[in-house]
């Protein structure tokens, strides 16, 4: 079956398959000759399988949680930083539990722990040197800065109620620099187009199912400490929505374990949204520091 260059103009930006149903040929038959047309000179330039999609503006972002400094991971939090000085992002979620804050927790209160030598002063001193300048310094002016509080920055609240006397001095807001970025108290949820960012609520075993429901939906959490996915769909028109739960950057074999073994896993979220709110989540396993980033380049 012979076509004409002209035809071709009408027929280029056809699949394969539909070209077949305009011909009445197989589809197989057509691929084969689009094939040869491509290869024709007089029909170089032709918007074969309409091209290439118009380039729209999307935004990038990349989402951290569980830091628990100054028990991070210090390997992974270094190539975190280099990923992102490549990366360029337009948004940065601290996704909380940002800092561990071990010597203000219940658990101190409760004589279980010893505090000898931790200072909640040198905890923000520490953790502005080490993770707030270091990603400020990265970040463009314009980029989106979200900051979470989990449940550890919340023990600071906790003790404040029990000690009201230090309110005023201890906020974690009145310790950090913070002015760039939008803070979010434990449990409040920030958005970014389609997507919604939480501390995280619930860590049992079907976590990112229970998430998906109660909150319906695409939420990106941390808590839990691993990676674990859920995706809930419903007839009709209404759209799915799923619950991804994303690893923690901390160390996984803390000293309150015992050597006891976990589910925890390192890692962090990247994440592309469209002008829509649509949106792409990847998230990035890392292995005792390394991880290969959606690009393809491997941080050692």
């Amino acid at each position: 079956m012979n076509i004409t260059a002209a035809q071709w103009k009408k027929y280029a930006p056809l699949s394969g398959e539909e070209l077949g149903r305009r011909l009445g040929i197989d589809g197989a038959n057509a691929r084969r000759m689009i094939r040869k047309a491509k290869k024709d000179p007089e029909l170089i330039g032709l918007d074969w399988f309409g091209g290439r999609p118009e380039p729209i503006t999307l935004r990038k972002g990349i989402a951290v949680f569980d830091l628990h400094h100054p028990h991070h991971h210090s390997k992974l939090w270094h190539n975190i930083l280099a990923f992102t000085d490549a990366f360029e992002p337009d948004v940065f979620v601290f996704g909380g539990d940002n800092q561990d804050l071990e010597v203000i927790s219940h658990w101190v209160g409760n004589k279980r722990r010893r505090v000898e030598g931790q200072r909640l002063k040198r905890d923000y001193t520490r953790f502005t040197k080490d993770v707030l300048a270091p990603i400020d310094d990265i970040l463009g002016d314009d980029t989106e800065r979200i900051y979470l509080l989990g449940n550890h920055e919340d023990w600071v609240e906790q003790y404040i109620d029990e000690h009201p006397e230090v309110e005023g001095f201890f906020e974690i807001r009145n310790n950090l620099p913070l002015d760039n970025w939008a803070v979010y108290d434990y449990g409040e949820v920030a958005k970014v187009g389609k997507l919604y960012f939480t501390h995280g609520t619930y860590i049992n075993i079907h976590n990112a199912y229970k998430t998906a429901q109660v909150y319906a939906r695409n939420v990106a959490y941390g808590h839990g400490h691993t990676y674990q996915a859920h995706t809930l769909t419903a007839p009709l028109d209404v759209e799915s929505h799923t619950a991804t739960q994303l690893p923690c950057a901390c160390k996984i074999n803390p000293h309150y374990r015992r050597n006891h073994p976990n589910a925890w896993v390192n890692g962090f979220g990247v994440f592309y949204v469209q002008p829509n709110g649509n949106f792409s989540l990847y998230p990035v396993i890392a292995v005792d520091g390394s991880f290969t980033a959606p690009d393809g380049t491997f941080y050692e």
